[in-house]
């Protein structure tokens, strides 16, 4: 990589500090992953913006992912990346995300189980009309492709953006997109008979949804409490009722802004959108960064899904089939 007069940008391999697995503690440079690929600007870019001075790159004819220009790179790198998945070419795509979102996802089997749903979300972008990028550097100092673009999802259209980590590895640009998937805890152990089920939850194996509790539960045939912890959902929604398990899915996307959940289970219909409601995990930004923490579980802060951490999603998801009654309690 040199420098480019036409876009103002060098780029620099620094370290990083990658939070991997369920761990949101940042790393010893010495044992950090792939450096980041870093964007400098001109000195008349100011550091509250932290964006290059208005540069873009479109699809049209993008450079490949060694190109001398680091935004088209990025592009080109992110474009290729999505095409694979909008192929259903999961084991190619896995092989073009660099290490650190290798190692965040855990196990290239999960990834590649992921295909139909990651071809649905990501690999839309491929596809996208009008599509702009430009580097944008996060408060840690790491890269960021941000990408504008007209997407259609499930026969849908929207104007879109997301974001997505650029790290050089072999002195190319390589996509970190899942650079810090999974970063939530796996759950906090909590003692059942501190949080007793409460009175009108039906009877035999199902979940329990307390909305005002923010609280779950997990019931067996014989009224044992196999599990309980804390949730953000939002009030009121869904209402009150008898429900059950309709769909799941290992990875959801939100539909916009890039944002992923883990271990969805379906089992309400929003009233006012249409949308499905269910239990998952903690969701993400594009970027790997958790929409909250697991600390505000309890805490209204969800659009209508129930909020949990992300070993107690994937305890409820590997509960939980197609069919379980769900009990949501005022």
């Amino acid at each position: 990589m040199r420098s480019t007069s036409h876009t103002a940008l060098r780029v620099l391999v620094v370290a990083i500090f990658v939070a991997s697995g369920c761990s949101t503690e940042t790393q010893d440079p010495e044992d950090a992953g792939t450096p980041p690929l870093t964007a400098t600007t001109a000195a008349t870019t100011t550091a509250t913006t932290q964006r290059p001075p208005a540069s873009t790159a479109t699809t049209s004819a993008p450079p490949g992912p060694n190109s001398e220009d680091p935004l088209e790179a990025g592009l080109a790198a992110f474009v290729e990346w999505s095409g694979a998945l909008a192929r259903e070419d999961t084991g190619r795509a896995w092989d073009l995300m660099a290490e650190s979102s290798q190692r965040s996802l855990g196990s290239r089997e999960t990834f590649l189980e992921w295909g139909t749903e990651l071809a649905e979300g990501w690999g839309a972008w491929s596809r996208a009309e009008d599509l702009e990028a430009e580097l944008v550097e996060d408060a840690a100092g790491r890269t960021t492709l941000l990408v504008r673009g007209l997407v259609t999802r499930e026969g849908m259209e929207e104007q879109a953006e997301t974001t997505v980590f650029l790290v050089l590895a072999d002195g190319e640009v390589v996509v970190s997109p899942f650079e810090e998937f999974g970063n939530v805890a796996r759950g906090l152990v909590e003692d059942p008979t501190e949080a007793p089920l409460p009175d009108g939850s039906g009877a035999g194996r199902r979940i329990v949804y307390g909305n005002e509790a923010q609280r779950v539960w997990l019931v067996d045939d014989d009224e044992q409490i196999l599990d309980t912890y804390l949730v953000s959902g939002r009030r009121g929604v869904p209402a009150p009722g008898e429900y059950e398990v309709f769909s799941k899915s290992e990875l959801a996307f939100a539909g916009h802004d890039g944002i992923t959940m883990r271990f969805m289970v379906r089992f309400a219909t929003s009233s006012t959108s249409g949308l499905a409601i269910g239990f998952h995990s903690i969701p993400n930004r594009a970027d790997g960064s958790p929409l909250q923490t697991e600390e505000q579980l309890g805490e209204y802060h969800s659009a209508g899904c129930v909020r949990q951490s992300f070993g107690h999603a994937a305890d409820l998801y590997e509960w939980a089939g197609v069919g379980t009654r769900v009990v949501v309690l005022p």
